[in-house]
């Protein structure tokens, strides 16, 4: 995540939520949008679990984000865990999020 920067503003935030496209996968949502600017977000609510598991969610989609960077396009992602990710192994979530970056048209 070299390249990306973190959302600063809840605009930012609304225009992907409505602008953006959106898929589900198991154990994370993605939502896209196309942009000359390279930012992520990556959020887990409390319905994920305690602080703990919540934390460990998002750095594990930060570690798969970081591993796909070099090969998506420049642009807006927001990362929305599910309950369920914490019951995925590493290997399945990353299969799930490289299909769900294919499907929106990510990769470059």
């Amino acid at each position: 995540m070299k390249n990306f920067d973190k959302f600063s503003t809840n605009e930012e935030f609304s225009s992907v939520y409505k602008v953006g496209k959106k898929w589900h996968c198991e154990g994370v949502i993605i939502f896209y949008l196309n942009s000359y600017e390279k930012k992520i977000a990556v959020v887990a609510s409390k319905k994920v679990g305690k602080a703990v598991v919540r934390n460990r969610s998002k750095r594990i989609l930060r570690a798969l984000f970081a591993k796909f960077e070099r090969y998506l396009q420049d642009g807006k992602y927001i990362f929305i865990a599910k309950n369920e990710i914490t019951e995925l192994s590493f290997s399945r979530l990353e299969k799930n999020l490289k299909w769900g970056l294919k499907k929106l048209e990510c990769f470059k």
